[in-house]
């Protein structure tokens, strides 16, 4: 039969990089042995010529481990801890509980206070609402006494007493003329000058009545003058009112019920940080207090490992000789000691640069590979071995 080429690279390998701690370089062609066997075993995946760069390293987190407590500022007594050191849990998984007695009473007065302060502001605006309409009401009502008083004004007979005046003024001189002028000469009979007597007496009295009624009329006329004032007073004042309520209620209704709505947003929040939730997919890396603690504000209750993006692999001793040849998205094979029948698949990530001075004439670099989906079982620290396939 034909040997599979990577049956001859992992011999090849096996034997240049044995005993060896430190990152290799391998040339791996592609060769076809005839073997005598009539045994026709499965092929492997083809590896493709090239260059390999092997390099040992560890499962790690790309994030550093987190010390995790409750937030905002919540403190009191740790009734449960749900998970041990070494779980595994998933984001959103809760941890650890507090008591939140004192903390459930704090959201119910606020609600509390809530509800009463958006009762007093409805109320205030069903208020607003009456008031609004009985002003319009008081509005219209004063426009109409006005347009009365006006339309009184305009109907007082002011300049036809006057003229009633100076008719009667005219004929009271006409009559005391008649009385006062003989008929004949010096003669007038008797009967006729007491009848021009009576009709000038009339005449006075007429003129006298025509000017009483005139000064009533100018009186008059002066009453429903002030009256017009007076009323056109009352349409202002109705105007002023009745803008100033279209402004709306008074704002101390709307900030008491937003300061409410805050103070119930703040012991809703405390009351939920009152439960310890995993940000992310995690391991326990330790539980830092016991149940039935009392903690402060801000106290460590355990360490997380980040492993929500996964694990990487990762080689801090890649060579400078060696460094120049990786590029990111570079194929990579991961045996891990774990593991050893099971290789993994991996890609290049990121070549980490030198931050530091080289203590000797061969610097360090560190490499990371992402694993390809996986159904073992990986947990950080675990060791093994990459080979990176950097071409041909």
């Amino acid at each position: 039969m034909k040997m599979s080429v990577r049956f001859l690279w992992l011999v090849a390998t096996v034997m240049l990089v044995s005993g060896c701690n430190r990152v290799v370089e391998v040339p791996v062609t592609a060769v076809t042995v005839e073997a005598e066997s009539t045994v026709v075993p499965t092929p492997l995946p083809a590896v493709p010529a090239g260059k390999l760069v092997a390099a040992d390293g560890r499962l790690a987190s790309p994030f550093p481990s987190l010390a995790l407590g409750f937030g905002g500022g919540v403190s009191g007594e740790v009734i449960s801890i749900t998970v041990r050191a070494g779980d595994v849990v998933k984001a959103g998984a809760i941890l650890a509980r507090l008591d939140d007695t004192d903390l459930r009473l704090a959201v119910e007065k606020a609600q509390l206070t809530l509800d009463r302060a958006r009762l007093d502001q409805e109320r205030a605006e069903l208020q607003w609402e009456q008031d609004v309409a009985d002003a319009q009401q008081s509005l219209e009502a004063a426009q109409r006494a006005l347009e009365i008083a006006r339309l009184q004004y305009s109907n007082t007979t002011v300049e036809e007493a006057r003229t009633a005046v100076e008719r009667w003024r005219e004929a009271e001189a006409d009559a005391k003329r008649a009385y006062e002028t003989p008929l004949y000469g010096d003669y007038t009979p008797d009967d006729i000058k007491e009848s021009n007597y009576k009709a000038w007496q009339n005449a006075i009295r007429e003129r006298e009545f025509a000017e009483m009624r005139l000064r009533d009329a100018i009186n008059a006329r002066s009453i429903r003058a002030l009256d017009i004032e007076a009323r056109e007073q009352d349409v202002a004042q109705a105007e002023r009112k009745l803008g100033k309520l279209q402004e709306g209620i008074a704002p101390s209704y709307a900030r008491a019920v937003e300061d409410a709505e805050r103070e119930l947003a703040r012991a809703q929040a405390a009351l939920e940080n009152a439960v310890l939730v995993a940000p992310w997919s995690a391991i326990i890396l330790s539980v830092d207090v016991a149940p039935k603690a009392t903690i402060g504000a801000g106290t460590p209750v355990m360490t997380l490992l980040n492993i929500e993006d996964g694990l990487r692999f990762i080689s801090e001793n890649l060579s400078e000789q060696h460094v120049a040849a990786l590029r990111p998205g570079q194929r990579a094979t991961i045996t891990l000691r774990a593991y050893p029948e099971t290789p993994l698949d991996g890609t290049v990530e990121a070549i980490i640069p030198q931050t530091t001075v080289a203590q000797t004439t061969d610097a360090r670099f560190t490499v990371h590979l992402r694993l390809a989906p996986t159904d073992l079982s990986l947990l950080p620290g675990l060791t093994g071995r990459a080979e990176i396939i950097t071409g041909k």
